[in-house]
């Protein structure tokens, strides 16, 4: 089996397992209360952490994918020329305008990146940042975005090990299907890579931590994260705040995440 249709078949088994309201190809699963409270916990959150390794590529023509409520597109306006941000969710659309009005140089178009292919322009830099692993069209949208950018630069995250407070909620609040198969993880998107022959360089980002300014906080991200009904919430609270550290200000809850930077470079001597 090749790595690409290794991906697809891990695409396919994780989007079985998941809730009938978010298997619509349109939306991607973000309905109006999981985007306003991705927006809520990510909309002005910092990114440094990641955009470091790829802001110097930042310039002119911009291609962003999945931008979500444009954490990283506020970051991105502000250099380039022109972003182009292509997001498949209404109501994260209506968050990325109401968080950047009056960035005249951006331009949002509501459209999954596989339905916006055909209409792909020569980009300087295109950013997928936390979006890969919901493509089950890996190959062509990898392929396609590589021929038109310069450089792209892919952020993603997988679990390097399951944090105590997730697999909690699991098992005391979740559906056994919340536990299902993950889908396609980093090292599926880097065998992929290579398998493409898409030359690129790995960075790892320090992510060990979610902080948040108060604990209720910390609840009420896992909360949406976990897609819970606010009538779990004491239970939920009793789960997480056990997990959660105090440090100088900041509530801090472990992540458990692995977060890669991967640039992908056009490979022009084809």
């Amino acid at each position: 089996m090749s790595y690409v249709e290794r991906w697809k078949r891990r695409f396919q088994a994780a989007r079985a397992a998941r809730p009938v309201r978010e298997k619509a190809p349109q939306g991607g699963g973000w309905d109006e209360r999981r985007s306003t409270w991705f927006n809520r916990y990510a909309g002005q959150s910092d990114r440094s952490h990641t955009y470091r390794f790829f802001e110097p590529y930042v310039r002119g023509q911009v291609l962003e994918i999945g931008p979500g409520p444009g954490a990283y597109t506020r970051l991105m306006v502000g250099r380039a020329e022109r972003v182009v941000a292509v997001e498949p969710s209404p109501f994260m659309v209506q968050r990325l305008r109401e968080n950047l009005r009056g960035a005249a140089n951006l331009e949002i178009v509501e459209s999954t990146v596989e339905d916006y292919l055909p209409r792909l322009e020569t980009y300087d830099f295109a950013l997928a940042a936390n979006v890969v692993r919901g493509i089950e069209r890996i190959d062509e949208v990898l392929c396609e975005v590589t021929e038109r950018a310069a450089v792209l630069a892919i952020v993603t995250w997988a679990y390097d090990k399951l944090p105590d407070w997730l697999q909690q909620v699991r098992e005391q609040l979740l559906p056994p299907a919340a536990g299902g198969p993950e889908g396609p993880n980093n090292a599926d998107l880097l065998a992929v890579l290579k398998e493409l022959g898409l030359p690129h360089q790995v960075y790892r980002a320090d992510t060990p931590y979610h902080a948040f300014d108060r604990l209720e906080d910390a609840v009420l991200w896992v909360e949406g994260y976990c897609s819970l009904a606010p009538e779990q919430r004491q239970q939920l609270a009793e789960i997480v705040t056990p997990c959660v550290t105090e440090r100088e200000g900041s509530f801090l809850l472990p992540s458990g995440r692995d977060t890669l930077v991967i640039i992908v470079r056009r490979d022009d001597s084809k």
